[in-house]
């Protein structure tokens, strides 16, 4: 399973995590459409903890998470994004929320942007 998670890759495999699916799909969009010429990739999509739980028990090993900072049932962002770092220790979680002052992540965004900003946010991350 480890076969799923390799570092040096052109572009960021991704795992999105956010409980509403307006937010899913728009993140799919801004990546096929302004990502993909960077090799991004959307390797997983979870609307709840147990979903990316699910997906890393598979063996998913994203190079980069991207977390809503409200989540439903067992946690908020900041469980997820722990539940990750046990898991998968070299994926990068990168926070998301409409909320100032959300500082649990690697990097911290809030969830207003423009797409081209946000695919070079993607290009320029540092492992």
């Amino acid at each position: 399973m480890s076969g799923l998670y390799s570092s040096g890759m052109k572009g960021e495999r991704i795992l999105h995590a956010d409980d509403s699916s307006v937010a899913r799909d728009g993140l799919q969009v801004i990546i096929d459409s302004w990502g993909s010429n960077d090799g991004h990739k959307i390797i997983g999509s979870a609307s709840s903890a147990e979903e990316v739980l699910g997906l890393l028990n598979k063996g998913l090993r994203p190079s980069v998470a991207i977390i809503d900072n409200k989540m439903p049932n067992i946690g908020d962002g900041e469980r997820v994004a722990k539940i990750i770092r046990e898991i998968s220790s070299q994926t990068i979680i990168v926070s998301m929320s409409s909320d100032d002052g959300v500082i649990w992540g690697d990097y911290n965004l809030r969830k207003q942007f423009r797409a081209e900003d946000f695919v070079k946010f993607l290009t320029e991350l540092q492992h």
